[in-house]
């Protein structure tokens, strides 16, 4: 049985793919400046004993800490601006799919609501990378089959 377009299946379906969406988006510059604070801590615990290991004319200890507080955080996502603007256009496309869906005169309106709603999901998409697509991709889904048939309400 399949659920009827613009109903609680499909409010569901797109309120959990941005939710996930987001926090997908967030979680990356949070474990970023999370790594970085770390390898500030490292380098302060480690300053002692270089300056120690320098003072006994050992110099080649420096390379090597610098190997591994260097390589600390190195792959992660360096534009937190995109992973904003990207998770702000998740959040414009659950509430324009919501006012859509909750509108007094559900018609054309609330059909350009709804496909607004999709085209915010693919922006986001797009932004956010091929991840955070494939998440969104069962609300754009569901928005697209709400936006090809008349909302029900249930």
């Amino acid at each position: 049985m399949i659920p009827a377009p613009g109903g609680r299946f499909a409010i569901v379906t797109v309120v959990a793919s941005t939710a996930a969406a987001i926090a997908m988006l967030m979680m990356g510059p949070l474990l970023d400046g999370l790594l970085l604070l770390l390898r500030d801590v490292f380098g302060v615990l480690a300053l002692p004993f270089s300056f120690l290991f320098g003072m006994a004319g050992n110099s080649d200890h420096a390379a090597r800490l610098d190997h591994v507080m260097g390589g600390m955080g190195a792959g992660l996502p360096r534009h937190p601006a995109r992973a904003l603007g990207a998770a702000a256009l998740c959040a414009l496309n659950a509430v324009l799919f919501l006012l859509a869906h909750f509108s007094q005169a559900p018609g054309t309106g609330a059909r350009l609501l709804t496909g607004g709603a999709a085209a915010t999901a693919l922006a986001a998409g797009w932004l956010g990378g091929p991840a955070v697509a494939l998440v969104l991709l069962p609300g754009l889904i569901a928005e697209i089959r709400v936006a090809a048939r008349p909302l029900t309400r249930t």
